[in-house]
């Protein structure tokens, strides 16, 4: 995808700076090779070693990198994921930026697991945000995939999702679902929040596809979902956490949005280690 090979590029360029690892090829002889083992220090959910293996080809197509897991799978501490061997110059410039991707992301993957299992055999769906970090929402919302959950809308285009500023500033939300209808093709989803009952009675009344409830509680929430007919999918986000989740997710309700997923998620953490012959 071109776009993670931009994002690839820019993070090398930024850590190899102008003058490029001065250290290394001060210190390592040009032609010498090695082999190093990528090592995991602690349990988690992997997300990234298609990434980590393409920083190292990004910078030296030679290298080989040999991944032994697959994103998506959950790992204890001490495993050895991958093995790269060529240029040793190479992986050393390539070593942190590598590591930096990996670690966020199967960090990410890693805490999205943790909620995914607090909901386990409840009909509930858990989706990410649009608060990602900029110019990475591609990785991060791949790694909440491999963490179990699925992605809400990409961006902006994907979908009408009129929040409360967008209800103020057409009149109600009446006025704003009746205007987006009359201008989008009946393909396009349309989702509206509330974050009361007179908001909610009205949205019904107007008959979106998807209700969003807006920093409901959870006993708030489950009473509202018995006013909710049975054509209208409805959502439960705002100050959701891995110890309230499965409080909103016995409401009944179909989908919870979080930005729990990347917001507390802890890097986590990997080491590059030279195997001595």
């Amino acid at each position: 995808m071109k776009s993670v090979s931009r994002i690839i590029l820019s993070a090398l360029k930024e850590d190899l700076g102008h003058k490029g690892d001065i250290t290394t090829d001060l210190l390592i002889p040009k032609k010498h090779k090695s082999t190093f083992a990528l090592i995991l220090n602690e349990n988690c959910t992997l997300c990234g070693i298609g990434i980590f293996k393409e920083v190292f080809k990004a910078l030296d197509k030679n290298l080989i990198i040999k991944p032994r897991f697959k994103d998506g799978q959950l790992i204890s501490k001490g495993k050895t994921l991958a093995t790269v061997y060529g240029n040793t110059r190479s992986i050393l410039k390539a070593e942190r930026t590598a590591l930096n991707f990996i670690g966020h992301l199967s960090g990410i993957a890693t805490c999205t697991s943790r909620l995914v299992n607090k909901t386990k055999g409840l009909k509930v769906t858990l989706l990410d945000t649009r608060k990602t970090t900029p110019n990475l929402r591609t990785l991060e919302k791949y790694a909440v995939l491999c963490g179990g959950a699925k992605n809400h809308r990409f961006n902006l285009s994907e979908m009408i999702l009129i929040k409360d500023n967008h209800i103020k500033a057409a009149g109600g939300i009446g006025n704003a679902v009746k205007k987006a209808r009359r201008k989008i093709s009946k393909k396009t989803k349309i989702e509206v929040e509330v974050s009361n009952l007179k908001e909610l009675h009205e949205a019904v009344s107007v008959k979106p596809d998807i209700i969003m409830f807006d920093n409901w509680n959870p006993q708030g929430l489950k009473n509202a979902l018995k006013l909710l007919p049975g054509n209208i999918y409805s959502e439960a986000s705002g100050q959701i956490s891995i110890d309230n989740i499965k409080k909103y997710a016995v409401t009944g309700v179909d989908y919870i949005s979080t930005s729990y997923f990347i917001k507390h998620s802890n890097w986590i953490d990997f080491s590059l280690e030279e195997q001595l012959l």
